[in-house]
């Protein structure tokens, strides 16, 4: 790097052997660090103006000879995946003694990165991750602090360029005086050099523990064992696979059928999940205690490839047998024997075995569900699997204050019974109440319907009376169905319904009503947390025909989407981007010919904030909303979390209401927006949460600001 009076340092690129070489110079340079310490003060002492002076770090230059001595050091280290640098031991003691000499006050400094425009987004990649970067906003006492923190993001940056792919890469740095006494400018420049692409690789299958069946008949030889196998790699490098007894063949003795492809960029994040594809492959196929006991990972710097050697200990060979259930005796037994997704004399299988373990837990019945294979196998040769149940509470009452600008104060009392007849069903009776809004639920599921797992039977009733400002509703409904789970992302659920009650919506004189309809819905979900999603979809779709009378007879088809999108964006839950769409629409009858609980309403907690609870739509001849039959609403929001317990939200929502001849014209530009500020306390049973919205778009009448305080995120 040029520049009068600046000096230059660099950090060059975390290839694998040498990497190992560069320490071991810097361990030799260890004793001149006190002359390098008085060099650095009296430099630092006398620069002015246009830079500070650093030493150089001498460049790593890869040879085939210091190659060799470095295949020798990293042999000893077998644990990789590919040693990380380390910024050398004397020059980090030159800058503690360093900054305990020469205290200036506070000062600032500005960080300035270049790289080339390929790869794309290295630079963002490096600011990420570089602490003269992240720690920027913290203030610093001296030169020497700044420039140590120069030195351990150089050596992040070539960290970086390795994880890429990038073994020869460097990064370059100076610090150069800022436009005012006491800042600084931080320049640094990436060189990403060749990119290095992966070579075969082999896989060697250790016999240092042998393939049987059964266990071993000396459990003390085998922990010896597995500790030479953590040390040493097999002195003829060979792929070998001994058949075990009963000739189960190899299931895996090659780096490119578990998912290695030869050619491509040496990224390590792809490296670590090959080598962790391999375990889990040997794991679903006969061999649980499978595990990678030594790895070596090389460069060939005239091939530009990265090799690599797997020692995978097997352990011993299992086939599955039936289930041995200890703890829990509450639950049926066939209730259990049900959710068995193997066949008793395959294979071990661990993918299997996660899924049996999943399928109990989301039952809610179970605390803890632990499942092995720690008893002697059978005469057929077969190891019992293993269940250890740890059952939760059966009964759990519940109660709540809430408030909310829709409905203003209200309780809401709850009682469940799990596993009431020992198959895992469930009966709840739940009471909300408000002042305008007052509903008794009792809901009951019953899993393993049929006989199979995959399908869950449902009833449900709710007597409800409902005085708003658009109408008055009393009503009974009670539905029955049956839902199936697809997979583990997918379900569906189908179900009958009938509704009957009175209805006054203070234009035309109070009527009964009854309806009828078949309501199918289908459900995705792939997020990682049910109340405090940070990644993934949520997805539903429901699909409904209704038939009915309402002053006249009427038929409908009934439409409804929601999408929910979920993207951390740091990592973690600190920073969280989160979107929501839904669209609905009536065919069929208009929604002046329907009762008012089948129409669609906008506004409120659950749809547009910052507006009145069904406020969003077109008007009766009264002035009230009147419901329609498209809805189209958005939401987005960004969820910052400070703390284990506390966190905030900004968000805005959007939506209307129309009515049939309404959608083709105006959908989508008339939306009424409204944003606002929430507060988040995060408790063991999910976030509490507390919204301010106040209507961005208000028309004549609408409040100021609404408040929303409720269990859950908003969506």
């Amino acid at each position: 790097m040029a520049g009068s009076g600046a000096g230059v340092f660099r950090a060059t690129g975390a290839v694998a052997r040498a990497e190992v070489w560069s320490v071991a110079q810097g361990r030799r340079r260890r004793r001149l660090a006190p002359f390098f310490v008085a060099l650095l003060a009296l430099v630092s002492l006398a620069a002015s103006g246009c830079g500070t002076i650093i030493p150089d770090i001498p460049e790593v230059m890869v040879t085939n000879q210091k190659l060799e001595e470095a295949d020798r050091l990293l042999s000893s280290d077998p644990q990789g995946p590919i040693p990380q640098p380390r910024v050398p031991a004397g020059l980090m003691a030159e800058t503690d003694s360093g900054d305990a000499a020469l205290g200036e006050g506070k000062i600032s400094y500005t960080v300035a990165v270049t790289a080339p425009p390929e790869p794309a987004g290295l630079v963002e990649a490096f600011e990420k991750v570089a602490s003269i970067k992240v720690m920027a906003d913290r203030p610093l006492e001296a030169r020497l602090t700044l420039l140590r923190r120069l030195r351990l993001s150089l050596n992040q940056g070539k960290d970086l360029l390795a994880s890429w792919g990038y073994y020869e890469g460097r990064a370059e740095g100076r610090l150069d005086d800022g436009p005012t006494p006491g800042t600084y400018v931080a320049r640094i420049e990436l060189y990403p050099g060749p990119l290095y692409g992966f070579a075969p690789g082999k896989v060697i299958i250790s016999n240092a523990v042998p393939l049987t069946v059964g266990p071993l008949a000396d459990p003390e030889g085998e922990d010896i064992a597995r500790e030479l196998a953590k040390n040493l790699l097999p002195p003829d490098r060979e792929v070998f696979c001994p058949p075990p007894p009963g000739g189960n063949p190899c299931p895996v003795n090659d780096l490119v059928t578990a998912g290695l492809k030869p050619g491509a960029p040496a990224k390590a994040d792809d490296m670590l999940a090959v080598v962790a594809n391999l375990t889990r492959l040997w794991k679903d196929r006969g061999y649980p205690e499978a595990e990678v006991t030594a790895s070596k990972y090389s460069i060939d710097t005239g091939q530009k490839t990265l090799d690599s050697e797997i020692v995978l200990t097997p352990g011993p060979y299992v086939k599955m047998g039936e289930m041995l259930v200890r703890g829990d005796d509450t639950v049926n037994p066939r209730f259990l024997r049900h959710s068995i997704n193997w066949v008793v004399g395959q294979d071990w299988n661990q993918d299997l075995v996660q899924a049996f373990r999943e399928s109990l837990m989301q039952t809610g019945l179970f605390k803890s569900v632990e499942v092995g294979h720690d008893q002697p196998p059978d005469q057929n040769g077969n190891h019992p699997v293993t269940v250890d149940l740890e059952a939760s509470p059966r009964r759990t009452v519940s109660g709540s204050l809430n408030y909310d600008s829709d409905w203003g104060p209200g309780l809401s009392v709850s009682w469940e019974h799990r596993n009431l007849s020992g198959w895992g069903d469930r009966l709840r009776f739940e009471m909300p109440v408000w002042e305008d809004l007052a509903q008794l639920g009792v809901t009951y599921q019953r899993p393993f319907a049929f006989n199979n797992p995959k399908y869950s039977l449902l009833a449900e009733t709710y007597l409800l009376r409902e005085n708003t400002e658009n109408y008055y509703l009393a009503s009974a409904s009670l539905a029955v169905g049956v839902e199936r789970v697809i997979n583990r992302r997918l379900r569906g659920r189908l179900q009958a319904s009938v509704e009957a009650g009175d209805l006054d919506d203070f234009i035309l004189k109070r009527t009964k009503y009854r309806i009828l309809g078949l309501p199918f819905t289908l459900f995705w979900n792939n997020t990682d947390d049910f109340l405090n999603p940070t990644k993934g979809i949520r997805a539903s779709f429901l699909i409904s025909p209704y038939v009915g009378h309402y002053f006249d007879d009427f038929r409908l088809l009934k439409a409804r989407a929601d999408f929910s999108f979920y993207q951390s964006l740091f990592g973690g839950d600190k920073l969280v981007a989160a979107v929501r769409l839904a669209a609905g629409t009536i065919t069929g009858s208009g929604p002046e010919s329907l009762p008012s609980s089948l129409r669609f309403f906008g506004g409120g907690g659950q749809s547009v904030r910052g507006y009145e609870y069904q406020s969003i739509g077109p008007k009766n001849v009264r002035g009230r909303p009147a419901g329609g039959s498209t809805m189209a609403e958005t939401s987005a929001e960004l969820r910052f979390r400070w703390s284990e317990t506390m966190g905030a939200v900004v968000f805005v929502d959007g939506g209307m209401v129309y009515n049939p001849e309404d959608v083709s014209t105006y959908i989508g530009r008339d939306f009424l927006w409204g944003g606002g500020l929430g507060f988040r306390y995060f408790s063991p049973i999910g976030p509490f949460r507390l919204d301010l919205a106040t209507p961005l778009t208000p028309r004549e009448g609408d409040s100021k600001l609404q408040i929303y305080l409720s269990l859950g995120q908003s969506f």
